[in-house]
């Protein structure tokens, strides 16, 4: 059983749902005509965009197009991420980046090879699980950061008469890192508690309606969400070590 191809006509359809609730909105007195037309036009450019270039990828089976594509990919993830961090402490974007990278190829490479046994250059699985744990993980990333810095500036005080008492910026901070931690996973974990009862995910359901088995669908479901809480923990965990280190100088003065 194959998938029901979308056409112009469809697509027009469904563009219709922007317009009700952009003008249902309005009727509430509340204007969102701008930012709804905008999105709406970048979501559509976008998609249509990367699914044109993906088709010669796909039929190719490159590495090379492959790790450009991903490469690509974490560049675009880090230069966003680290837009909505950098105001945390300067650094933190280009670290995101990094982290980003490590954390996604480690990520990747795992899954793909020992779990799903993906055997030579499959863009088909590579790119999209790539894309997967790359917005999570920066989406993680971010909202860690901001969280950590955030706590921090606030309980400046606090933290400063713990380094006064002779704890470690470590152990000053360390509340707060915790609290920064939970934030950024709390998305996921609250996903993972729900899943399968009150909604289908994206993936599960978008390999149902290609045609997928829906047990098979949900035993990829199942592996992604494990991925993503792996991929999303350890970024998030290692941008808010190194934004730790980074927030103290040499004499333990808080730079935040």
């Amino acid at each position: 059983m194959s998938a029901i191809a979308l056409g112009p006509v469809g697509l027009a359809w469904a563009g219709l749902l922007v317009v009700g609730v952009l003008g249902f909105a309005l009727a509430t007195g509340v204007n969102l005509i701008k930012d709804g037309l905008v999105a709406s036009a970048r979501t559509t450019a976008q998609l249509l965009g990367v699914g044109l270039i993906l088709n010669p990828v796909f039929a190719r089976e490159s590495w090379l197009l492959i790790v450009l594509v991903l490469g690509v990919m974490t560049l675009i993830a880090g230069w966003t991420g680290g837009r909505r961090v950098e105001r945390a402490l300067r650094g933190t974007g280009p670290a995101l980046t990094l982290i980003l990278l490590a954390v996604s190829s480690l990520t990747l490479a795992y899954v793909t090879q020992l779990v799903v046994g993906v055997d030579g250059p499959q863009p088909r699985y590579l790119i999209p699980l790539g894309g997967i744990v790359l917005g999570n993980a920066m989406t993680a990333g971010s909202l860690a950061a901001q969280r950590f810095h955030d706590d921090v500036r606030e309980q400046r005080g606090r933290v400063e008469a713990a380094l006064g008492l002779g704890a470690t910026p470590a152990q000053a901070t360390q509340a707060a890192l915790a609290r920064a931690l939970r934030a950024a996973l709390t998305p996921t974990i609250n996903a993972m508690l729900i899943v399968g009862i009150v909604k289908l995910p994206g993936i599960m359901t978008g390999q149902m309606l290609g045609g997928a088995d829906p047990f098979g669908a949900a035993t990829y479901q199942i592996v992604i969400l494990f991925m993503l809480l792996f991929s999303d923990g350890v970024t998030a965990l290692l941008i808010l070590r190194w934004l730790r280190r980074r927030a103290f100088n040499a004499a333990w003065q808080l730079r935040i």
